[in-house]
């Protein structure tokens, strides 16, 4: 008992020395996540978010979880790599939700183009049109103008403003938009006849679009069955020799060539949904 609580004692003064040594590192990359929480909420809301807290609760998780994980798991190394993916769920999950929110602003993008140009026309100023889209438009791009209408309140100029949300959306059309703005608010002329050919060159391509989307749809049912068929055919062995597939998760060795095979079948998962799915 006394030896185990030495032990236990020798490792928790081991991990606060290793602590100790890299703060400034650790300051850093804590800072770092909360930027890059903060900026990925920021595209979601246009209120203010303190990601510090979170930031925190997500440290005292992960360690928990992989405390837990080595006192569960027999092998340390399957541990390891349970606890790799389940603590990098939460980016892919954020990053999934946004490339989600980016598809369904994309698709509004046209109709509320075409609203812009009609509020303009109707004697609006093109920022007064703006904050009123961010009142009346459907989730989510109602967020993203108000979001755009605050930048301009705080005091950005326009130009500064349109970029910003250029860089924050990253979207062809939403560039295509953002280069009008500019452009015609540099070189003047009827913004609203600028806003209506736009409008008409982004259906046109939303059509084209949808018309690949339906050419590619059995690459994309491919690209799911090349994906989960190793855990079938593995189930499938299972049921045949169930030992041999028992040493892959009991071994060291058996361990790493599921990390390996799972790695592989990922990354030829993700390179085949970009192939399928290359901007137009």
């Amino acid at each position: 008992m006394l030896q185990a609580l030495g032990l236990a004692a020798l490792i928790g003064f081991s991990i606060a020395l290793i602590v100790f040594a890299l703060r400034r590192d650790l300051l850093d990359r804590y800072e770092r996540d909360v930027a890059w929480l903060e900026h990925m909420v920021w595209r979601f809301t246009p209120d203010p978010f303190d990601g510090r807290r979170y930031v925190l609760m997500y440290y005292a998780a992960s360690i928990s979880l992989l405390l837990l994980l080595l006192w569960v798991f027999p092998s340390k190394v399957m541990a390891l790599i349970v606890w790799i993916v389940v603590a990098v769920l939460p980016k892919i999950m954020i990053n999934m939700k946004w490339e989600k929110r980016r598809k369904e602003i994309h698709q509004q993008l046209p109709g509320s183009v075409t609203k812009l140009s009609s509020s303009v026309a109707s004697g609006m100023s093109l920022i007064d049109a703006i904050k009123r889209l961010g009142e009346r438009e459907p989730q989510p791009i109602a967020t993203e103008y108000q979001i755009i209408a605050n930048y301009w309140n705080m005091g950005a100029d326009f130009e500064s403003t349109i970029e910003e949300a250029r860089r924050r959306l990253r979207l062809q059309d939403f560039n295509l938009l953002a280069s009008a703005l500019v452009i015609n608010q540099r070189m003047g002329g009827n913004v609203v006849v600028t806003l209506e050919r736009l409008a008409n060159s982004l259906v046109e391509i939303d059509r084209m679009r949808r018309e690949v989307y339906v050419a590619t749809a059995e690459g994309r049912q491919s690209i799911i069955t090349m994906f989960f068929a190793p855990f079938i055919m593995l189930g499938i062995i299972a049921l045949i020799d169930a030992p041999a597939v028992g040493m892959l998760f009991t071994k060291p060795m058996g361990n790493v060539l599921l990390g390996v095979a799972l790695i592989l079948d990922l990354m030829g998962t993700l390179w085949a949904w970009k192939i399928v799915h290359a901007d137009i």
